[in-house]
């Protein structure tokens, strides 16, 4: 008799051993609502220092609209990489209420300093969603962080680690 595997309570028949995809890079992509794409990655380069690194367009977007279509805009924020793609339908997009709502939702990025981060991004015309707060369930005690949804419906988090103090235990010794 053929031994079978238990997989999460239920016997399984044997299967062949499946490699893994091979991923050589991936990218958040950003869904912003057209034709606000450009307004997006200004807004990203002005208040994040983001830098555009390339931009796939339609160029043959309809007559009465200024601007190419962006298909993706390839940015870079210090070590981090993503695509701004402009979206005009759910199929583009995959989520109705997040392209009613202007986009997708999240991003968080490690800053020197939240207060200045949340500054410059409000004086930008991005708005506070709440306080600058120090730990906390998610972040843990040893963050200040705040959010900010950007004009383009955006939430992204600011997170500075607190310096940690050397506990009695962990205090160097001197011999």
């Amino acid at each position: 008799m053929e031994e079978q595997k238990v997989q999460k309570g239920v016997a399984a028949e044997k299967v062949a051993p499946v490699s893994p995809i091979s991923v050589t890079e991936c990218y958040p992509r950003l869904s912003i609502k057209a034709p606000k794409g450009e307004d997006a990655i200004k807004f990203y380069e002005t208040v994040f220092g983001a830098v555009e690194l390339e931009r796939e367009s339609d160029l043959k977007r309809k007559a009465d609209q200024e601007r190419p279509f962006i298909y993706n805009a390839k940015l870079k924020l210090g070590s981090f990489t993503f695509l701004v793609t402009e979206s005009d339908s759910i199929v583009d997009s995959g989520d109705a209420a997040a392209l009613a709502d202007g986009g997708f939702k999240h991003l968080l990025l490690t800053v020197g300093d939240v207060d200045a981060a949340v500054s410059k991004a409000v004086q930008a015309g991005a708005a506070a969603v709440g306080e600058i707060k120090a730990g906390g369930a998610f972040f843990g005690d040893e963050q200040r962080w705040a959010q900010i949804k950007d004009p383009f419906g955006i939430n992204w988090f600011f997170v500075t680690p607190l310096e940690k103090k050397a506990s009695v235990a962990e205090a160097p010794v001197t011999v």
